[in-house]
């Protein structure tokens, strides 16, 4: 397998990446784990999944499928979608992207995510909101890089900046 560098980040990657949507749906937790074993067979070392998917369901059953050899993967999750009750329940509020994190991380059943993806945007929430919230993620070791791959070109170097001035005043 010719493994390539994810963007700009250490991380390298197949060149394939093994999407899970339907795991803990359609398709059933014996045919998503052959699914898995056999991408891990061929060299493919890139997963993803995101919360939503089949209501968390799939995060389960990914996290299940490789937890023998959780280290080998390179995991990317995603978040923002509504996934709980009331008004706090989705999006990318500080208060979300917390409790996101921590249920994502039960539901796969490991102590860090590779890449925590923004699933959407969210135009009720403040983008210094959400910045600030994936830092503090990562500061703490949950998760090693983020991504945002349905934001516009503006919008993630609008984050990029904010995230710098952040990260170099230490507000938060």
């Amino acid at each position: 397998m010719d493994y390539r560098k994810l963007g700009r980040s250490g991380l390298k990657v197949s060149p394939i990446c093994l999407g899970t949507m339907m795991f803990g749906g359609p398709t059933d937790e014996p045919t998503a784990e052959r699914i898995v074993a056999r991408a891990r067979e061929t060299g493919i070392n890139f997963i993803d999944t995101a919360d939503a998917y089949n209501s968390g369901r799939s995060e389960e059953v990914v996290g299940r499928a490789i937890a023998a050899d959780r280290d080998r993967w390179v995991l990317a999750t995603k978040l923002g979608n509504p996934m709980g009750q009331g008004p706090n329940g989705g999006g990318l509020s500080r208060k979300w992207v917390m409790q996101a994190a921590d249920a994502t991380l039960r539901r796969l059943g490991t102590g860090h995510i590779d890449i925590y993806y923004l699933h959407r945007e969210d135009h009720e929430t403040p983008l210094a909101e959400t910045v600030r919230a994936m830092g503090d993620l990562m500061r703490e070791g949950r998760f090693a890089t983020s991504a945002c791959p349905t934001t516009a070109a503006g919008v993630s170097r609008k984050s990029a900046t904010s995230a710098t001035r952040s990260a170099s005043t230490d507000q938060w």
